[in-house]
């Protein structure tokens, strides 16, 4: 695969990018609308959504050839992605060859100092969006087909977007990598559901990314969080992008954006499509070895981290 470009062609396609406004599903549109793709941008902000259009014509220029639309939806509500189906399959009649699940916000805290508020927005923004995305736009292009034996359905593609992190979980993401890591359970039981229905489908591990909401994080993300993340550098959201499209296209199911997100991903190989597997296979058997000491180094780092903030605690006590 890795010789073969093949295997993702947007060319004269039409692609719905779920959180396309901003981050990197806002730089996946402008990527695939300068290959001749049509997109379709769907968030919650039609002003937001208005901003990347121009954006994205300013980059690439007009094209004569294909479509670019804007559509304000929250797809955290299921009636509510319902009706935007409606209204790109049987309204505007298009129908999608590429549906991008890239919609996601991590509030980055310790468990302790979660909301109530924090913890659903984890739910609705990382989970809810894809399974609402791709279960109303199942229906509704089995309903669109109803006439079409099962075989003989063109070719679509899903693309989630799962986390570095659903495959090392550790402290301060525990509003976000627990969904994380059920968007990657997800897209394997859809593979195994949809297969047959000739969707591919594949699931994206990005590391960190310069984005918006990658500042946000930094503003609540806790020192023990940014310890363990070491020297992790966030790589440009056009970068990224340019990344997955190309993974994509050589076949691969599995998406990791840097080195040490496939080291990680090597870690719960499980059912989870290989990528270089031969060599998954050898560092994952290293991995297994040396694990239990990683741990230790974790936990010794967590039990500092909160001797010390005990500390600071009882210190403003006294004052």
């Amino acid at each position: 695969m890795y010789f073969s470009k093949s295997h993702f062609k947007p060319d004269g396609k039409v692609a719905v990018i779920i959180g396309g406004s901003q981050g990197v599903g806002a730089d996946l549109a402008l990527k695939l609308y300068s290959q001749n793709c049509s997109v379709v941008l769907v968030a919650r902000t039609m002003r937001n959504l208005q901003n990347q259009a121009t954006r994205i014509k300013q980059t690439v220029g007009h094209s004569k050839t294909c479509k670019l639309v804007c559509l304000p939806c929250d797809v955290s509500k299921y009636e509510d992605t319902v009706k935007l189906w409606q209204e790109i399959i049987i309204n505007r009649k298009l129908d999608p060859d590429f549906i991008f699940c890239c919609a996601g916000s991590s509030i980055p805290k310790l468990f302790e100092d979660l909301t109530g508020n924090d913890i659903s927005a984890g739910i609705s923004i990382n989970y809810n969006t894809c399974v609402n995305a791709t279960h109303t736009a199942f229906k509704q292009i089995l309903a669109s087909n109803s006439k079409v034996a099962r075989k003989d359905f063109k070719s679509r593609h899903i693309i989630f977007f799962s986390s570095v992190v659903s495959f090392y979980p550790f402290i301060g993401y525990v509003q976000y990598a627990p969904l994380k890591a059920a968007v990657q359970s997800l897209s394997i039981i859809l593979r195994q559901e949809l297969g047959p229905y000739n969707f591919r489908i594949s699931c994206v591990f990005p590391g960190n990314l310069q984005s918006e909401g990658y500042e946000e994080e930094q503003k609540t993300k806790p020192e023990i969080t940014k310890t363990i993340e070491g020297s992790s550098v966030a790589i440009p959201g056009e970068e990224c992008a340019e990344l997955i499209l190309d993974q994509l296209s050589k076949g691969y199911d599995t998406v990791t954006t840097d080195f040490i997100g496939w080291v990680l991903g090597c870690s719960v190989l499980g059912v989870l499509p290989r990528n270089w597997s031969i060599f998954q296979i050898l560092i994952s058997f290293i991995f297994s070895i040396i694990a239990p000491l990683a741990n230790w180094v974790v936990y010794r780092d967590i039990i500092a981290f909160f001797e010390k903030k005990d500390a600071s605690t009882d210190s403003k006590k006294k004052d």
